[in-house]
């Protein structure tokens, strides 16, 4: 004989149920620990309680050359055993001396040009694969939630960090991601808003020091690069 189940007793038994989910943060819970990067920036890192995961795909909703890249400098010149640095169809031509200020080694950058955004998505997957790759970056307007799942678990499983850079005029669909940031400049400072972070809260208005005009320190210095014999980057079209 069947007991009929109270709708009291299955709304428990249903909370029971998210309330042991390991993949469910709730909000009482503390931040769990995990493998970060720092952003070099105090406020920032403390609202990313600790700063950006070491794996996954981190989502940049910025208009390109507001600072977007160096934002995430000490991502791209920490050392790791997985390698290379991948810029993946970047919309514009990546500069030698730049990355080299920035303290990149350039004999660990490779710049992948596809044609289209399905192979840059393609390019992407398998560079996430390789277990090769320290950070792949790249740029797509065209990202469904269905690829960027794709990119989200070769990243995870390999341990690889994906920064996915898009427009700011883009429809923005929620993506399973590890982290959702846009970027935007406000009275010549940088401003991060974190539209979704895992194990923590949204935050908007982070304001970031940022310089837009060069004084003859910087352009001492790029004449000075410019002098100097850089590898060149190595390009894959």
């Amino acid at each position: 004989m069947n007991i009929p189940i109270s709708p009291i007793d299955e709304v428990r038994s249903k909370a029971a149920l998210f309330d042991k989910h390991p993949h469910i943060w709730r909000a009482r819970e503390k931040p769990v620990s995990e493998n970060k990067f720092l952003l070099g920036n105090l406020i920032l890192d403390e609202a990313l309680h600790g700063g950006i995961a070491t794996s996954g795909v981190v989502r940049i909703a910025s208009l390109t050359g507001i600072g977007e890249i160096s934002l995430f400098k000490h991502v791209l010149t920490t050392h790791r055993t997985h390698k290379l640095r991948v810029f993946i169809k970047p919309p514009a031509q990546l500069q030698a001396p730049w990355l080299s200020s920035l303290g990149v080694d350039l004999e660990q950058v490779i710049v992948v040009l596809p044609k289209t955004d399905q192979e840059a998505l393609w390019a992407a997957e398998q560079c996430l694969k390789s277990a090769a790759c320290h950070c792949v970056l790249l740029w797509n307007n065209t990202m469904d939630a269905k690829a960027a799942r794709r990119l989200q678990v070769a990243a995870s499983h390999n341990d690889t960090l994906c920064l996915l850079f898009t427009s700011p005029n883009q429809q923005r669909a929620s993506f399973p991601i590890t982290l959702d940031l846009s970027l935007h400049l406000r009275d010549a400072q940088l401003v991060v808003n974190i539209i979704k972070q895992r194990h923590g809260w949204p935050v908007s208005d982070i304001v970031l020091p940022h310089s837009w005009t060069p004084n003859n320190r910087a352009i001492q210095s790029a004449m000075q690069n410019n002098k100097n014999t850089e590898p060149a980057l190595h390009s894959v079209i």
